[in-house]
């Protein structure tokens, strides 16, 4: 009884610990976007929701600028009617220009340790200015930009060619020595964005990008997926194109304990359905299937190589290949690591299995 009764005095302390907030009384972020400008200063970009009845989607663009990303809050906060929080922010939007000339660890480091930002928040880099994304107006007209924006990368996570992304990701794999890691990109084209693929980050700094046309592979290296869209032209007379969808694509590595001719092979798995053929024979046949696996399997090698030797000659490491390879050589260090990995043997070999033949001809 006695414990019940401390209990109950209790429970009014704890309740009295959160700092209530009325949705009409603050200015609730759900996106911000960061410009570096040509006095080093940064501007920063907050989307708010506009929450009354009949204003669905409606929303403002509230800005400023400072000298560091964390003080841009504050500054828009002075100039607003009420103060800006970040409790619902689901991405942050950098520009390819900032990342490049300051580095993600200042950037994000304020982020991490700003208890009003989840983890799982999404971080993204714009080609071009932040600002003119922000501003640009979304195809669904019932969401305002920043959902927009989180719903395209999420989508591509889901059913498309994105690799899974969030703040607690990236920073897991950058802060390791020497990290690697990566971010999806956007592009504004006629007023319209897109993912355009994925910025590639070594030691702090963006250093290269993945194009949209080789994300699929890039997927399937980074984790195992059960869905992505892979498109290849069968080498016959007409070069037709096909569509393959996955049903499940990963990779698996085997690793060499020799220290004189270190070496990884890649296995590269996806078990698939073709989604599109411009042919016009009949896709049941197991002869034409056998035909259509053999050379999806010779170019997802081509391709995977070609991004592999790109990856070594810029000594990136966005797959985690160190991690893999320490998993063997416990005694390897970064330094030895940096040594080897960029004339390191890495092999690949695929093995593409159709399961069903959906085809719209």
């Amino acid at each position: 009884m006695r414990k019940l009764f401390l209990v109950i005095l209790a429970l009014p302390l704890l309740c009295s610990c959160a700092e209530p907030r009325v949705v009409d009384e603050v200015n609730m972020s759900q996106a911000i976007g960061y410009d570096i400008l040509k006095n080093d200063n940064v501007e920063g970009m907050f989307v708010i929701p506009i929450f009354q009845q009949d204003m669905m989607g409606k929303y403002q663009i509230l800005s400023g600028t400072s000298t560091t990303t964390s003080d841009v809050q504050a500054v828009v906060s002075k100039k607003a009617d009420k103060p800006v929080l970040l409790g619902q922010t689901r991405i942050i939007l950098f520009s390819e220009k900032m990342v490049r000339e300051i580095g993600m660890t200042e950037l994000t480091d304020y982020l991490y340790r700003e208890p009003q930002l989840g983890n799982r928040v999404i971080l993204a880099i714009v080609e071009g200015k932040v600002k003119n994304v922000i501003n640009s107006k979304p195809s669904n007209k019932n969401v305002n930009i920043g959902i927009f924006l989180s719903g395209l990368i999420n989508q591509q996570i889901e059913t498309g060619n994105g690799p899974d992304t969030n703040l607690h990701l990236f920073l897991r794999n950058s802060l390791e020595d020497g990290g690697d890691s990566f971010l999806p990109l956007f592009i504004l084209i006629n007023n319209e964005v897109s993912v355009s693929g994925a910025a590639l980050f070594h030691e702090n700094k963006m250093v290269s990008k993945v194009p949209t046309d080789d994300m699929f592979i890039f997927k399937t290296l980074v984790q195992h997926h059960r869905r992505g869209i892979y498109k290849f032209k069968l080498k016959d007379k007409r070069k037709s194109d096909i569509v393959v969808e996955s049903i499940r694509s990963g990779s698996s590595y085997e690793v060499s304990s020799s220290e004189r001719n270190p070496s990884i092979t890649i296995k590269i798995k996806i078990k698939g359905q073709i989604k599109e053929s411009m042919r016009s024979e009949n896709l049941t046949n197991r002869k034409m299937i056998k035909k259509i696996e053999k050379e999806m399997e010779a170019d997802i090698t081509k391709q995977a190589n070609r991004l592999m030797k790109d990856f070594q000659e810029k000594s990136l490491d966005p797959i985690g290949l160190k991690e893999k390879y320490h998993a063997k050589n416990k005694k390897l260090t970064y330094e030895h690591w940096k040594k080897i990995y960029p004339t390191m043997d890495i092999n690949i070999e695929t093995k593409v299995n159709i399961t069903q033949t959906g085809v719209s001809e």
